[in-house]
């Protein structure tokens, strides 16, 4: 077998599942959560406890749940993302912590809830009572601990109505709902609503790259893109404060991934440049650590946005460019999975297939699916070099995560590489 270095050959972001929804193995005999390894790395999802090894994205969770403990304290929610629905049930069953393993957070056992797990369980059943405000807080929590259809289900049918508060509670259940899939329409519909009638000019842009980005990334929909594109635009009445070019922030860095699915790249960069540009802007005004975290979020979604342009549509960036890009994003967020990813493509993009190769498989260490995927690009990187061991090795660690990756197992059966011809 030639290594993979032979023209022609090119590796595949993602494994094709023999079942759509993917098989994670529970393993047993793992050790319990004070001593578990990966356990260290996700455990604010596990039970709400903060940990120093958790990605940035993780330890949002401690400051919402102090925030549900006293709303009195609480700050308005500028956290870009949230958590795939669920993810805290990938990482129960891989890390072997099947006591943590629960539908809804009422069912944890009570001996294995933190107060903060207690906190919130009683804000679930208070729900109908909380006022729009601490509603919002709660959806988005059940959103970072990935109970996204729990979350919908509480909400149940909403509509926006023009008050600012409850406007921003509709836009979170927007937000639940984009991330299950057959959800999305409606996600898109009520994002469509906002951009078009809030009254607070934020949240309608803010709307507007939300419709953006799930319209390109998830529906395959120019049109209606660009149709957001032409309500953002179209929006005045933006407050003085960094909080301004944090949403423009955003909203210019949707448009790059527009333009960059249009295949009008040097548009593209030019929507990147400004994002950057109104990152550098608002970064004077902020103080405190809520505000210093939102911040050090949008500069990380904006280094992954580049290292994807240049692995996507390669402009003049050279390879000492791209793996400083590399350096500066694994600095922010050094335990993340999906920045462990973006790491690996990034030094893949410029031929780089060993370092690749660390990064994929460090991602891989993390385990949940996005950790499967780690190993099924290392094992590609492997075969590129010609080392047949380490890449049985990664593309079996890949099945140890989801059983149901069907082209690492044609490689451990057959040897047939990603993408051969069958």
């Amino acid at each position: 077998m030639a290594p993979a270095s032979s023209p022609g050959l090119r590796m595949r972001s993602r494994y094709t599942r023999s079942d759509p929804k993917g098989l994670f193995p529970r393993l047993t005999g793992l050790p319990e959560l004070p001593h578990n390894r990966l356990g260290a790395f996700w455990r604010p999802i596990i039970d709400m406890t903060d940990s120093d090894l958790a990605s940035s994205r993780l330890r949002m969770i401690r400051p919402v749940a102090s925030w549900l403990a006293d709303p009195a304290s609480a700050e308005p929610l500028w956290f870009a993302r949230i958590n795939v629905a669920g993810l805290r049930h990938q990482v129960i069953r891989h890390s072997g912590l099947n006591a943590y393993d629960c539908q809804e957070p009422k069912d944890l056992a009570e001996e294995l809830r933190t107060p903060e797990w207690e906190t919130l369980v009683r804000a679930i059943d208070g729900f109908e009572d909380l006022d729009y405000y601490v509603r919002t807080i709660v959806l988005f929590q059940l959103a970072q601990l990935s109970y996204c259809e729990l979350g919908v289900r509480l909400a149940g049918d909403v509509e926006p109505d023009g008050d600012p508060v409850r406007d921003r509670y509709v836009y979170q259940v927007a937000r639940l709902h984009a991330r299950l899939p057959g959800s999305r329409p409606l996600a898109l519909r009520l994002f469509e609503r906002l951009a078009t009638s809030s009254k607070d000019s934020l949240l309608a842009l803010l709307s507007c790259f939300q419709g953006i980005s799930h319209a390109i990334r998830k529906e395959d929909d120019l049109d209606l893109a660009c149709r957001f594109e032409r309500y953002g635009h179209a929006i005045t009445g933006l407050p003085g404060d960094w909080h301004t070019y944090l949403v423009k922030s955003r909203f210019h860095r949707a448009l790059a991934l527009l333009r960059l699915n249009e295949r009008r790249f040097g548009e593209m960069r030019d929507e990147l440049e400004t994002a950057l540009d109104l990152h550098e802007r608002l970064r004077p005004e902020v103080s405190g650590e809520i505000d210093t975290m939102v911040a050090n979020e949008n500069r990380r979604i904006l280094l992954e946005s580049q290292i994807n342009a240049a692995i996507r549509a390669r402009g003049d960036e050279s390879a000492t460019q791209v793996r400083a890009l590399c350096e500066e994003i694994i600095g922010l967020d050094p335990y993340c999975v999906l920045v462990r990813l973006a790491v690996g493509d990034g030094h893949a993009a410029i031929g780089d297939h060993a370092e690749a190769a660390r990064w994929f498989e460090r991602a891989g260490e993390l385990g949940t699916g996005a950790g499967a995927i780690g190993w099924f690009r290392a094992g590609q990187c492997h075969d590129f070099l010609g080392d047949r061991g380490a890449a049985v090795n990664a593309y079996g660690r890949c099945l140890e995560l989801d059983a149901t990756a069907v082209e690492p197992r044609e490689y451990l059966t057959t040897g047939r590489r990603p993408g051969d011809p069958a």
